[in-house]
């Protein structure tokens, strides 16, 4: 899950960041991305579409208040989640105008950071992460299957799609996808999602599509170790 919070306070910021740091190690142990900012105009220097998966925002700020920051969010991206934290319930009609998901009210604690998570659901946000591919097209993530090099062309095997193909090293796929902690890398030129994963036994990976990967020697251990991981992490997620 990536994640920014926007507060000009930096004891708040602060604050934030070390309750969000908590409630999501007790509920996943994938890594998660939180980043700060103590200003809107500074967030909105670097933002684009799909970068964040939930963004939380101060109401109360110098230059350029949450709404308005919420405003130039939501013409930019309709589908990330936001939230809104303040001291005062006067705002929050126009908090629902930019179809925020939650407001949390000061002073935030770790029970009401577990009860946002509790209505964000992780895993809705999971299958519905939008990727922003190098060319511009934008790919599901959970919709993928698996990745394979050849030719100096990466082909996107997907579900329920045709195989979308890229110009593009393996490298590069492998700098997009990885850092989203449900792919790995089996084999040279090849990532997969671990969600597609039916069985994984010996040396061999069995996609959902019928497809068998094999695994390399050198990453065997490394691949088996990630995909218990992985299923131990799934388990406890969707109990």
């Amino acid at each position: 899950m990536r994640i920014a919070i926007i507060d000009d306070d930096s004891v708040q910021l602060t604050l934030l960041y070390n309750l969000f740091k908590m409630e999501l190690s007790s509920i996943s142990q994938r890594e998660h991305t939180i980043d700060l900012f103590k200003s809107g105009s500074h967030f909105l220097e670097s933002f684009t579409p799909g970068t964040y998966d939930f963004i939380v925002l101060d109401i109360l700020m110098f230059h350029m208040t949450g709404i308005e920051v919420a405003q130039k969010i939501r013409s930019l991206d309709s589908n990330v989640r936001l939230a809104f934290c303040t001291s005062s319930n006067d705002f929050a009609s126009e908090s629902y105008e930019v179809n925020a998901q939650h407001y949390l009210l000061k002073p935030i604690t770790r029970d009401s950071i577990s009860k946002l998570f509790q209505r964000l659901k992780l895993e809705d946000i999971e299958q519905e992460r939008t990727l922003v591919l190098p060319d511009g097209h934008p790919i599901i993530l959970r919709n993928i299957i698996y990745t394979e090099y050849s030719n100096h062309v990466v082909t996107f095997y997907m579900r329920n799609e045709n195989p979308y193909r890229l110009r593009i090293t393996q490298t590069e796929t492998e700098q997009i996808l990885l850092p989203h902690g449900f792919f790995i890398s089996p084999y040279k030129g090849i990532t997969v999602n671990m969600y597609a994963i039916e069985d994984c036994s010996k040396d061999t990976l069995t996609l959902c599509d019928g497809t068998k990967i094999m695994i390399t020697r050198r990453k065997l251990k490394e691949v088996k170790d990630m995909y218990k991981a992985f299923c131990s992490d799934s388990n406890k997620t969707h109990s």
